[in-house]
């Protein structure tokens, strides 16, 4: 039996979160792969075929993968499992993009998909979070073939060695489709901490007031701590903060070192995005908010006043 992990990558560095996941894959299988999808892809492959305990990697290199299509990527597995019948297992993080691509892959071989997994207990039982992280229901599964989203910060990253794999070209399979990808900006991409795998985030609530505030406040502390930035559903919904940088149940699910929540109250559904870091700071005005529950330490006071200052001594 095989495991196929299939590679998150960012300027053409391979994600922390799937060096997380290859671990949980190593809990599946003895015998993992990478599938490596993306356009001019030699840097990745090569990064890839250094991963400790990869014994295999699958490319598929064509122009037509240069951006995430979720129906032309989800095609390119339909004949590779098909022709790789050992595969037991495709898994991938519990990413925006994993989130979009494996429900498909798994509607495509008409199978059902395991979302949020955090623990494995064997080949055919997983723990999962349920009701916004406040309980753990362990599945069972008969399928021969499992589909995983996982929590990669309930697992540790696999290391780099010093093995040099041959990869393996696997042929790009025409799909029609009626997605285009009109225009692109990546211009700030090699700006930003990833949020997903930061050591320290700090996210922001309704708090801040306007988009003007969560910049102006945020990013000059987060550039000094080396911090992504985040924030609540509220500071999204109010267009404070961009979809991508949302924390939560509906958001992304983070567990950093240091976790700096500024002017979020800490909704129930907040919490669940962010309650596993090992350090939480709370700063807000209102002592009764429920994020001073969970938090490590508290500051009751005004964050237009806390912020700079907190800036300035750093």
């Amino acid at each position: 039996m095989t495991a196929l992990v299939i590679t998150e990558y960012e300027n053409f560095s391979i994600k922390d979160e799937t060096l997380r996941v290859v671990t949980a894959a190593k809990k599946l299988s003895s015998e993992v792969w990478l599938a490596v999808l993306g356009y001019e892809m030699e840097r990745v492959v090569n990064e890839a075929c250094c991963i400790e305990g990869i014994s295999k990697v699958l490319v598929i290199d064509h122009e037509k993968l240069k951006h995430f299509i979720p129906e032309v990527w989800a095609f390119q597995f339909l004949d590779l499992l098909k022709t790789n019948s050992e595969i037991s297992s495709i898994l991938i993080s519990s990413s925006s993009l994993g989130k979009d691509l494996l429900p498909r892959i798994a509607g495509m071989h008409d199978e059902e998909q395991l979302t949020d997994v955090v623990e494995i207990i064997s080949q055919n039982d997983f723990l999962r979070p349920i009701y916004a992280g406040n309980l753990v229901s362990r599945v069972s599964t008969e399928q021969k073939r499992k589909f995983l989203t996982v929590r990669g910060n309930k697992f540790k990253p696999t290391e780099k060695s010093n093995q040099n794999l041959e990869s393996e070209k696997i042929v790009f399979k025409e799909v029609s489709t009626a997605t285009r990808i009109l225009s692109s900006n990546t211009d700030n991409a090699s700006n930003t901490v990833d949020l997903l795998s930061a050591k320290c985030v700090i996210s922001g609530g309704r708090g801040l007031g306007s988009a003007e505030n969560y910049r102006n406040l945020l990013q000059p502390l987060a550039t000094k701590l080396g911090a992504a930035l985040g924030a609540s559903r509220a500071a999204v919904d109010m267009g404070l903060a961009p979809n991508e940088n949302q924390v939560g149940q509906t958001g992304k699910i983070v567990a950093p070192d240091l976790y700096i929540a500024v002017g979020l109250s800490g909704s129930i559904q907040h919490l669940a995005g962010m309650k596993d870091s090992k350090v939480i700071v709370a700063i807000n005005k209102d002592p009764e908010a429920p994020i001073f529950q969970i938090a490590t330490y508290g500051i009751i006071a005004d964050l237009f006043e806390v912020l700079p200052e907190l800036t300035e001594k750093l």
